[in-house]
């Protein structure tokens, strides 16, 4: 790196780009420098500087001794794991024996694993520097070496090849042939393992892997209970008030085509929904969907069971949010201007590549722009929230917004979608607490009591209390057994 000059830390802090700008008075502040060099370290990259005043950007300099250089160097030997930072020391002109000193921070080169500073990991959150969540750590050290810490290669221990949906499977195979990616012979095998070796989910001895129950299990849901995607379509433009939801728990394939089947109910305008090209059915075009909803399976994280990603749909918007970031450094332009891809879950792409549902890597990001363009949509948007990428994609006309009320469905002031009409006069006599998990019952017949807690954002304890109240008053039933059952609206 040059050296620098006045004139360059000039223009540097006249861009007030705070986000890769720390500025202290002096090194009296050096620890609270330091924790936002390593958090440049972890997020973008940037400059740090001591002897420039933090709210009038004047600079000023200091004093620098023997001692401040060694202090420096001591500091910088903190970051864990070892880099090679040096400080400039700059005249500051018109002020004898003052200097700025200036250390540059790079930001990570891909799936880096985190550094730390005095043994805390710190980060950026818009412009402050925060201590990182132990979490978030975590999972940066799992994605700096994705075949160390693979999700989808760790064995299911407890799964047999009795646990394999052989129906998925099946089609999967079929669209790999009809594709040209599976060999034709594929669909002569006999044995399971030998259908599923064209995906590579199988462990030497034949031993399934995480990544086998999730594409092909019949009740992932038996082994990890985070295998699952929300859906909601909410009335008007905020989270207040749900027309339909669901939780699917279910295999990668079967959420995949779950996705599309709830956009095609809500999110209809005109056309054959039975033609997925055909153009103008949905707000939406079913391609983005198509393409939003295998970016969500694909890249999600897999190791936090507390994180699920969901398509909520509402009358102006739809907004796919998935578990999982970016690679550190880069933003969703980059993808778009230099088609790549970064993939966490290798196997699980690779296999729904391989099943027909993608047409290649690298290009999801670029193609939902182009669509969404060549639809006269307005131009895609990410967010980032810790832990989250939410993708939403604004409709050139919005939806019918549904009336809320006994007569026509909602959740506030009656009950969801079509229980409206007078099915059950009990129902309008149920209380507040209990309209709304009448209403989900209704929506997701057979759903069972963790689903509803979920959907609630309940305990499970008081939502089993509420179904056994509702099942008292003869308005809901428990069908099928106590593993695979669940409850249904009479």
């Amino acid at each position: 790196m040059k050296e620098l000059t006045i004139h360059d830390i000039e223009t540097i802090i006249r861009r007030d780009e705070s986000r890769v700008l720390e500025v202290k008075k002096t090194t009296g502040e050096i620890v609270a420098g330091m924790q936002s060099g390593c958090a440049f370290l972890n997020t973008e990259g940037g400059w740090l500087f001591f002897g420039i005043h933090p709210k009038t950007l004047k600079i000023l300099g200091q004093d620098v001794a023997d001692q401040t250089r060694q202090d420096i160097a001591k500091e910088l030997r903190k970051f864990v794991p070892a880099i090679d930072l040096f400080a400039q020391y700059v005249d500051v002109p018109g002020r004898p024996n003052q200097k700025v000193i200036a250390i540059w921070f790079p930001a990570p080169m891909g799936y880096a694993a985190p550094y730390t500073y005095d043994s805390r990991p710190y980060y950026k959150v818009e412009n402050t520097t925060a201590v990182m969540p132990r979490e978030m750590f975590d999972e940066q050290i799992r994605l700096s070496d994705p075949k160390k810490f693979s999700w989808e290669l760790a064995p299911c221990r407890e799964a047999t090849l009795d646990d394999i949906d052989e129906n998925t499977l099946t089609s999967a195979i079929r669209g790999g042939i009809a594709k040209g990616r599976i060999p034709a012979s594929a669909a002569d095998a006999v044995t399971l393992p030998e259908r599923l070796s064209p995906f590579k989910v199988l462990l030497p001895g034949d031993a399934l892997t995480n990544g086998a129950i999730a594409l092909f299990g019949k009740d992932p849901y038996k082994f990890f209970n985070h295998c699952r995607v929300r859906l909601a379509r909410f009335e008007g433009t905020i989270m207040d008030k749900f027309r339909d939801q669901a939780v699917i728990d279910a295999n990668l394939f079967q959420q995949l085509q779950a996705i599309e089947d709830f956009c095609r109910k809500h999110m209809f305008m005109s056309g054959d929904q039975d033609q997925f090209d055909s153009k103008n059915v949905l707000t939406v075009p079913l391609k983005v969907v198509r393409e939003a909803a295998l970016n969500l399976l694909i890249h999600r994280t897999w190791w936090s069971e507390g994180r699920t990603p969901s398509v909520n749909i509402f009358d102006d918007r739809v907004e796919f949010m998935n578990p999982g970031a970016f690679p550190p450094g880069t933003t969703p332009a980059d993808f778009r201007h230099r088609p790549h891809s970064v993939l966490v879950n290798e196997v699980i792409a690779n296999a729904l590549f391989k099943g027909g549902k993608t047409e290649g890597w690298g290009r999801g990001i670029l193609d939902i722009f182009t669509l969404c363009k060549e639809a006269g949509l307005p131009e895609p948007e990410y967010d980032f929230v810790p832990n989250f990428v939410c993708l939403t994609i604004r409709f050139k006309n919005p939806l019918t917004p549904y009336l809320s009320g006994d007569e026509n469905g909602g959740v506030n002031g009656g009950v969801n979608g079509g229980v409206n009409g007078g099915v059950n006069d009990g129902v309008k006599t149920l209380s507040e607490s209990l309209k709304p998990v009448y209403s989900t019952v209704f929506s997701n017949p057979g759903i069972k009591a963790n689903n509803v807690a979920a959907l609630l954002d309940r305990p499970l304890p008081t939502v089993e209390k509420q179904l056994a109240t509702l099942k008292k008053k003869g308005l809901i039933e428990y069908r099928g057994s106590a593993k695979t059952g669940g409850y249904y609206a009479k």
